[in-house]
């Protein structure tokens, strides 16, 4: 090959390459031209407790590449400018919609944020962002809305105990079970009734306040709970920000092995928020690959309305190997409820099969202990 003619073809390709890619990415998006509903100066006496949804919708915004844009609902004091809105949230579909949809018990805290106080009316501004990138554009108009909050707690607790004849505890406020705090701020405990009352406090001394749910679902001071019948495993769960209690009777929780579709067992529930079955000789069955290890946790609650599954899953779709990993971390064993998978093999945990060998004597559990650090499943070779 002629160098005179290659050297100075290759300095024109690296030249080429080393050039800047001068195109600018497209930011530009049209405000959103109209609003939809609610309609300006809709009033809404909001009921937290029933917790009807109010949608809020527009007309859609364009960008100018043709791609995605995302929106944002911001509210403001009336006056305002939504310079600084004292509340913003993301359309439905996170944030690809045209519309946000808003339970009571969402609208009542905007508008304690907002400033309002129980059983205050006031009206708030609204309107919609568009945004693609970093451009971010206000809608041409915005609407006032009229709420009106119901009653509710000035000061809501923030630690709750259960106690009562009724109780795992007793009568004795001293022996007052813990209900576990969720990241939502609602209460929840998983213990047993029997007859006799109870009631919720929030702390262990003469000076506690004192709520129960009332028959309404709502939260109430001062006076307690009647139970009658037969002992029941339940959950309860006080939301103070709907300002409502709700209880289910829990009927079982059994052990489904994957490989073999069935259920090895019921648990029997102990006390405290633990289903224990104790004593179960474990026999795995054989694979072209292996022991299969696959298994997890069903629920049946029924809230009144009739029986309903609530699988107790792991983390993910698909749990890795814990051979030779036992006894198993925190975050292993920790239960998924938002995934409620009936599948036969998919959510599932794994056993260490180097640990649990067949014919291995086996104890059992599933803790849903409020005081725990997470909700759990464990077993045990006796």
């Amino acid at each position: 090959m002629n160098c005179k003619i290659f050297l100075p073809a290759m300095l024109l390709l690296l030249l080429g390459a080393c050039k800047k890619d001068t195109r600018s990415i497209d930011l530009n998006v049209t405000a959103v031209p109209t609003l939809y509903t609610p309609v300006d100066n809709q009033y809404l006496k909001l009921d937290p407790k029933a917790n009807p949804t109010q949608v809020f919708q527009w007309e859609q915004a364009r960008a100018e590449d043709g791609s995605l844009v995302l929106y944002e609902v911001a509210f403001d004091q009336v006056g305002g400018d939504f310079s600084k809105p004292f509340y913003t949230q993301v359309s439905d579909g996170k944030g690809i919609q045209n519309m946000l949809t808003l339970s009571h018990g969402d609208l009542n805290k905007i508008a304690a944020l907002g400033g309002a106080a129980f059983f205050e009316r006031k009206k708030f501004i609204w309107t919609v962002f568009s945004s693609k990138g970093s451009n971010r554009v206000k809608a041409k108009e915005f609407r006032t809305i009229d709420l009106e909050r119901p009653a509710g707690f000035d000061n809501p607790p923030t630690t709750l105990y259960i106690t009562g004849s009724a109780t795992e505890g007793g009568a004795d406020i001293n022996n007052a079970l813990q209900m576990r705090r969720n990241p939502d701020g609602v209460f929840e405990i998983y213990t047993q009734l029997s007859a006799g009352t109870y009631q919720f406090v929030d702390g262990k001394t003469g000076t506690a306040r004192k709520f129960y749910i009332a028959d309404d679902h709502g939260i109430v001071p001062d006076g307690s709970n009647t139970f009658t019948g037969a002992s029941k495993v339940v959950r309860i769960r006080l939301n103070f920000d709907l300002i409502s209690g709700s209880m289910v009777e829990i009927k079982s929780i059994q052990l489904w092995y994957c490989q073999g579709n069935t259920f090895w067992f019921t648990l029997p529930y102990t006390s405290n928020g633990v289903w224990r079955y104790n004593g179960y000789t474990v026999n795995l069955i054989m694979q072209p690959w292996g022991r299969e290890d696959r298994y997890k946790y069903k629920m049946v609650i029924n809230d009144g309305t009739g029986d309903k599954d609530q699988w107790l899953n792991y983390a993910t779709n698909d749990s890795p190997s814990q051979d030779g990993q036992y006894p198993h971390t925190l975050t292993y064993k920790t239960i998924n409820f938002d995934a409620n998978n009936g599948s036969p093999f998919d959510w599932s945990w794994k056993f260490d099969k180097t640990y649990l060998t067949d014919g291995s004597v086996t104890d059992f559990w599933v803790s849903l202990r409020a005081t725990d650090a997470a909700y759990t499943i464990n077993y045990q070779k006796e």
